[in-house]
C-alpha cells in the first residue's frame, strides 16, 4: 500500500505540472482570457505561463509530499508490525 501511494503521489505531481502547460497554452491561445487578466498584447505570455505551471505545481507538490509521507508511514508501520508478531511467535 505504501510504495502504491508513494507512485501515486510522483504520477500526481507530473500529472498535475502538465496539466499546468496545457492550461496555460489554452489561456495564452485564447484573446478573451488574456485581456481578462489583464494582458493586452500576447507578448507577456512567459509571465502566464510562470503564474499558471507554478501554481499547478505547488499544489501538485503538496499533493504529492502528502502521498509520499502517508506510503512512507505505511511502509514503516508495516515493518513495525511484522517484527512485532516474530517477537511474539518467539522467532526473535
Amino acid at each position: 500500500m505504501g510504495t502504491i501511494c508513494i507512485l501515486l503521489g510522483l504520477i500526481l505531481l507530473i500529472a498535475l505540472t502538465g496539466g499546468g502547460f496545457y492550461l496555460s497554452n489554452t489561456i495564452v491561445a485564447n484573446s478573451t482570457y488574456m485581456s481578462l487578466l489583464g494582458f493586452a498584447n500576447t507578448s507577456d505570455y512567459k509571465l502566464v505561463y510562470i503564474i499558471v505551471v507554478g501554481l499547478c505545481f505547488l499544489i501538485g507538490l503538496l499533493i504529492c509530499l502528502n502521498l509520499v509521507m502517508h506510503g512512507l508511514n505505511s511502509n514503516k508501520l508495516s515493518k513495525i508490525q511484522a517484527l512485532l508478531k516474530r517477537i511474539k511467535r518467539g522467532e526473535h
